[in-house]
């Protein structure tokens, strides 16, 4: 019997650009994926690949993405919700999939994790617009107006859950890849040690990054996946985190990644 294969992207940002180079060597070596969950960036490129969306045409968008249109979108909103509605991300949603799509009608199951601002609850979307769950998902706060669904006011997935492995558990796969592009941070940060103390926006940078390292820690605890790929990430700072155009760089970083992990992959195979 073919095992359900569930392949789970985490929280991360741009950071996120290595799941493009991890998804081409599952794709070059046949690796079937029955079920993607993903959180903020994660669902961003996971609800497009679940879409059916090649991993050759998702990389070649994603290289061409006009990110001075993206910084121009960054307005604020009135009343002031957030520094942008979305709408730039949602064109480019538009764009890549050729119009929105319902959730439940996609050729991969797909799960976008988000989180209700008003409880603090994690929200599962599995259903409906995938446009607008992948926006909610990704509705950075602060940065992006949350996303209104269902009487609900949703945002990143990532402060509650950034890297939701137990989702996919609980949908029935029989084994788990998991994808985490937060803790490689946290590996070179250990292995760079700034001899200064960090600065104003340093300090806050960190304290977001230590509160996502220590919930993606308890969460390999509690429910570790069959297989982690955890692609070295070498700049955390927040401008570097920011800088999408390092695209090319942080896709060769996930290709690396999911290489050395091939072995531990193709067992999941037998």
């Amino acid at each position: 019997m073919k095992k359900k294969i569930a392949l789970v992207l985490s929280s991360g940002g741009p950071r996120g650009a290595a799941y493009i180079g991890v998804l081409k060597v599952l794709e070059e070596h046949g690796v079937p994926i029955s079920l993607v969950v993903g959180s903020s960036i994660g669902a961003v490129i996971g609800g497009i690949y679940a879409a059916g969306i090649s991993v050759a045409r998702l990389e070649q968008e994603w290289r061409q993405i006009d990110f001075w249109r993206i910084a121009k979108s960054l307005q604020p909103t009135l009343p002031i919700h957030g520094w942008s509605s979305g709408s730039a991300v949602e064109r480019f949603l538009r764009e890549i999939l050729g119009g929105d799509r319902q959730i439940e009608e996609l050729p991969i199951p797909f799960v976008a994790v988000a989180t209700d601002l008003d409880t603090g609850e994690r929200v599962l979307l599995t259903e409906g617009s995938l446009i607008e769950a992948i926006r909610a998902s990704f509705s950075i706060p602060g940065l992006f107006v949350p996303v209104e669904r269902a009487g609900k006011h949703l945002a990143d997935g990532g402060l509650v859950s950034p890297l939701p492995v137990d989702v996919a558990r609980q949908m029935g796969a029989d084994a788990v890849i998991a994808v985490d592009v937060n803790l490689g941070s946290k590996r070179y940060r250990m292995r760079h040690r700034p001899k200064s103390a960090p600065g104003l926006f340093e300090s806050l940078d960190l304290s977001i990054s230590i509160f996502v390292w220590r919930l993606t820690e308890l969460t390999l605890m509690l429910t570790p996946p069959d297989v982690l790929i955890t692609p070295d990430m070498p700049d955390d700072s927040l401008v570097g985190n920011l800088s999408y155009h390092r695209a090319e760089e942080r896709i060769a970083l996930g290709e690396a990644a999911a290489r050395e992990k091939l072995p531990e992959i193709q067992k999941l195979l037998t």
